[in-house]
Parts: C-alpha cells; structure tokens; sequence
C-alpha cells in the first residue's frame, strides 16, 4: 500500500490558497469614481424626502429650529440691516455708524437732563454741578429736577443762590441739612444693561450702596449715612457704582454752588461752554435739537447773551426764568 507523499519531508513548499475576492458594488465604486454621481445621488435624495436633513442656504433670512423628523420654519419674514463700516476711526464716526439716523435723536434723550441744567445756569448765572473737588470740569451738570441723596428733587429743598453751601430739604419730616447729588439715572453711572430688563422701571431705580441697599434706605442727617434696613449692618453709605464721566464712587465726588464769575476764575467752562459737547458742534446740536445741523433758538438766545440775574439775588421755586423765543419751561 502506497503511503501518501508528505510536502514537510519532501522538503516541498505547500501550495498557497488564492484568497477569497470581497464582492463590491458595482454602483458604490461608480460613485468613488466619479463625484458627481455622489452629488447626484444626494439631491435627489433630498427631493424624495429620504433624509431628514434639509439645507439652509446662507444669504437666505430664515430661522430654522431642526427637529428629529423635519425643519420649522416660523411664518413671515424679517428685514437685515446691512452693516455699514464707519468712515474714520473717530467717536463721531463709529457712533454714526452704529446708530445711522437714529443718533440725533438718542444723544438728545441721554443728555436732556444735563442740557436742561446747562441752559438753567447760564440764564440764571447758578451753576450746580457734581464733580471731584480736584476737578476743572464738571462730571454731572445739575439742575432742579436733580436727585438728593434725601430721595427729594432740589426743587424740593430750600431756596439758594450763588454762594449756597448747605440747601436743606423742605419736604415733610425729612431730616436731610444740606442738598447733596445723587445718580438718579442708570445713564449717569454707565449701567446701560438695566434697561434691557423687562421689569425695570426708571422712575423707581435709586443708586445702591455695597450692602445691596439704596441710598434712600440710608439715612441722610449726619455724613455717616448708615443703612436703615433692619438686621444690616452697614456703617456708612458706600457706593456699588461708578461715575460714568471719571469712573470714581460717589463719595468723592462733591456738589457745589457758584456763580459764573468763580468758574471762569478757576478755570472751570461757563456761558454757552457749559453746554453738552460745546467744543463739538455736531454733538452738542444733537443734544439740543435732535439734529446736528440744526441748534435751535435756545442755542442762539445763549450766544446773544440775555443777561443771567443779579448774583446777589436768592433763587427760588417760584423764580422765572427767560429762556428768549421758543422756549418757555415750567417749573412743577
């Protein structure tokens, strides 16, 4: 009997076994082969509605919410604004170009209380101003419907003049000895974002101390000024803000009374100076009129100079005071 042959003892090689070929798909290789099949095959799947996912194109101003099964799109449409880059690298020119014609009308709402006090000095010859007693100029220009730390308007307080140094508060049962200025507007301290809340209310906000308490929860008959609110600590009245013209706290700042003559003495802006933005005339239209090629009448009874009253002379709630033509305030 013949035994079989063995390849190991023969010192023969074993024959290797051709390796199995994966079968492919024809239409698969097709589309590695050429893109465009590939591309082909995805819109038209995208017309079938055989994928879920649906493009956007870019320059089209819709929102989409994706959802698992299909894309919502709101009912109607929106308008863009293009962006329009500013002309120079300038204040002016970066505000115009965020705000476009918009701007006349929003810097006169920001400074109408500041303008209102400029004009009240130069036709009375008082400034009130709010400022760092180091300062030259004015952080704040005050005017009667100005908050005192008290919670009262200064229209509110005593009668005063030129050489005023303590105007008490004349409103019943409030101890306050002397009118001393306070942020009554979140503008003043540069707090733009409270605006955004839905619940914020202006004529209600009042400046608060580190404490987390206002300053009309603080009391105002001694300088210690300390908080009121029940199981607070707190000593004396410590501002949480800033000024928005120097970024320092409140109680460094000081409030004061002079007449005209003193601040051209010290060197401090004066006359139709006083106003917002005088030494920019685009501006300081703007925060007169709205416009700024336009300055109005106010503007021009300022520069013709219809005399301020006596400095001798007290001013009170009831005191008139000429604005010239087109221009007659009232006083509540």
């Amino acid at each position: 009997m013949d035994k079989k042959a063995n390849p190991a003892r023969d010192g023969r090689k074993k024959p290797t076994s051709i390796p199995k070929t994966k079968k492919t798909n024809a239409s698969a290789t097709s589309q590695r082969k050429n893109p465009a099949t590939k591309t082909a095959n995805r819109s038209s799947a995208r017309n079938t509605g055989e994928s879920s996912s649906t493009v956007v194109p870019r320059r089209q101003h819709t929102t989409a919410v994706r959802s698992s099964k299909k894309v919502i799109t709101p009912v109607g449409t929106y308008t863009v604004k293009p962006i329009i880059p500013a002309e120079k690298a300038e204040l002016i020119s970066v505000a115009r170009a965020m705000h476009r014609e918009d701007m006349g009308t929003r810097v006169q709402a920001l400074f109408q209380p500041e303008t209102e006090a400029a004009i009240e000095a130069v036709q009375t010859g008082i400034y009130i101003s709010w400022r760092c007693p180091e300062f030259t100029w004015d952080c704040i220009r005050v005017s009667r419907m100005s908050r005192c730390f008290c919670g009262h308007l200064l229209n509110q307080h005593a009668s005063f003049n030129d050489r005023s140094v303590r105007v008490p508060c004349q409103h019943p049962g409030c101890p306050c000895p002397a009118y001393q200025f306070i942020p009554g507007r979140v503008e003043d301290i540069g707090e733009f974002w409270h605006q955004k809340r839905r619940d914020f209310d202006p004529d209600s906000w009042r400046a608060k101390c580190r404490c987390k308490h206002t300053h009309v929860e603080h009391g105002c008959k001694t300088s210690l000024k300390r908080c009121k609110h029940s199981g607070c600590g707190c000593s004396s009245f410590t501002s949480a803000f800033l000024c928005a013209a120097c970024d320092r706290h409140w109680e460094e700042h000081v409030t004061v009374f002079e007449s005209e003559e003193e601040r051209r003495q010290n060197g401090i802006p004066c006359g139709e100076a006083h106003l917002p933005f005088a030494e920019m005339p685009n501006l300081r239209n703007m925060a007169l009129t709205g416009d700024e090629y336009e300055a109005g009448p106010v503007y021009r009874a300022i520069t013709d100079e219809q005399g301020p009253i006596p400095r001798s002379r007290a001013i009170t709630q009831d005191t008139p005071v000429k604005m010239g033509t087109g221009f007659r305030p009232v006083w509540d």
